[in-house]
């Protein structure tokens, strides 16, 4: 059990850090400044909403992403819509790439009203969607962010109806963001402070019944973290000071058994 566990964490972290390595590669850090950019307009989400298929979908400024993906037992394939929705003079972008395949679609489509659609083969090692909104007749993107869905071959509890997580901003400064897996629910709301800070007020509840934890973080150049082992409980945490994206991940470990996490990352907009 031992050499299990450490195999799934040492997967679990070689996994992150692909995701961060190429996200890094085509996504800029917002810089620094004293009020952060609007993010009126900004969300994403995805969820199972049956045993074998997930949705997804995003948002923009003039932009709106919406994806389905059908799961067999951790293979999967997809079909989504890009969609311009303003007269403003940028486009709307979509790129998804597939671990263990590469990119399996990038779509972009210019003029408010305008579509495209897509159609990828199958993968199996999870799924990233990078969301831009693009300067009109150029390759410079001014805004975006990116959904990244783990696989479910080697964690099937994640094709638990209702497994997923979500974010979005509900004025120009204030967001809101779930986090959904077996054993575990973190809900949580945010909002910009000055300094290029962000603040997190975090509850993260217990909802199996069976003996053990869930716990959660929120992380963003600094921490905050809770959890509970009481069926039922649940338990608030925050931080006033976070910078640059958060990442808040909900995780549950039954006793006995394997302790299961999952991640969303929350944007800071640019």
């Amino acid at each position: 059990m031992t050499i299990r566990r450490r195999y799934r964490q040492t997967a679990a972290t070689l996994t992150a850090a692909l995701v961060t390595a190429l996200v890094a590669a085509l996504l800029p850090a917002a810089p620094a400044m004293a009020t952060l950019p609007s993010g009126s307009g900004w969300s994403a989400s995805w969820s199972y909403y049956h045993p074998s298929a997930y949705q997804y979908a995003g948002t923009l400024p003039g932009v709106r992403l919406t994806g389905y993906a059908n799961d067999s037992a951790g293979t999967a394939n997809t079909v989504g819509t890009i969609e311009d929705t303003a007269n403003d003079g940028r486009c709307a972008r979509v790129l998804l790439y597939a671990y263990g395949v590469g990119y399996v679609a990038d779509r972009t489509t210019c003029g408010s009203g305008t579509y495209l659609t897509y159609s990828t083969g199958t993968y199996s090692q999870g799924l990233l969607v990078i969301v831009y909104r693009m300067i009109s007749g150029t390759t410079t993107n001014d805004k975006g962010f990116y959904i990244y869905i783990p696989p479910s071959a080697a964690d099937p509890e994640l094709r638990t109806v209702g497994t997923g997580g979500s974010w979005s901003y509900y004025t120009s400064s204030s967001f809101q963001y779930t986090v959904t897996r077996p054993g575990v629910k973190l809900t949580g709301y945010g909002t910009g402070n000055s300094f290029d800070e962000r603040s997190s007020l975090s509850t993260v509840q217990k909802t199996a019944t069976n003996v053990g934890c869930a716990t959660a973080t929120v992380t963003g150049g600094t921490a905050a973290s809770g959890g509970t082992c009481v069926n039922g409980g649940s338990t608030s945490f925050t931080r006033f000071d976070h910078t640059n994206n958060l990442e808040a991940s909900a995780c549950y470990q039954p006793s006995p058994g394997t302790r299961r996490c999952l991640a969303l990352v929350i944007p800071e907009p640019w």
